[in-house]
């Protein structure tokens, strides 16, 4: 314990020579590994191969977000379009003797007119969904769908009842 311990010139500095009794550190032409390669025995890249990048920017939720709006405003006609019906229409039918026939026309546009709207509505929460997978796209396709359903099953029922 009384040598004092000598230590091997850095790689690349000139005019160092070997302590006695040491070799010369070998030369190497390639650079070190990359920071904890030797620790995890993974590559130093952020992805693994067999794996893919991060995912694709998503849209903002724009057609998401239309769609919502277009619900709320397909819900809006469907009230406004019921509430006309019970307090303008048979009003109306009473004071200017329309008749039934009125009435059927106004029910039929009315209907629709709706049903292309929760069409477009159910359409655009799908297309939002795909994109931004958001809560108003859901919301979109529920209300969409529920109206659509809903209409048919209206109109159905008025034609199949018409025809008996």
């Amino acid at each position: 314990m009384s040598d004092p311990q000598q230590f091997p010139p850095a790689p690349g500095a000139q005019g160092a020579q070997p302590a006695p009794g040491m070799q010369p550190a070998p030369a190497t032409s390639t650079p070190a590994p990359p920071y904890n390669t030797a620790q995890t025995g993974y590559p130093a890249s952020t992805t693994q191969a067999g794996y893919p990048g991060a995912p694709a920017a998503r849209d903002s939720g724009g057609l998401a977000r239309a769609a919502f709006v277009l619900a709320i405003v397909s819900v809006a006609l469907s009230l406004l379009s019921t509430a006309l019906f019970r307090f303008v229409i048979i009003r109306l039918s009473y004071d200017m003797h329309l008749g039934a026939n009125a009435i059927s026309l106004y029910n039929i546009v009315g209907e629709v007119v709706l049903f292309l709207a929760y069409g477009v509505t159910l359409i655009l929460g799908i297309l939002g969904a795909r994109r931004s997978r958001t809560l108003p796209a859901g919301i979109a396709i529920g209300v969409g769908g529920a109206g659509v359903v809903g209409i048919a099953f209206a109109l159905l029922s008025g034609l199949i009842a018409s025809a008996l």
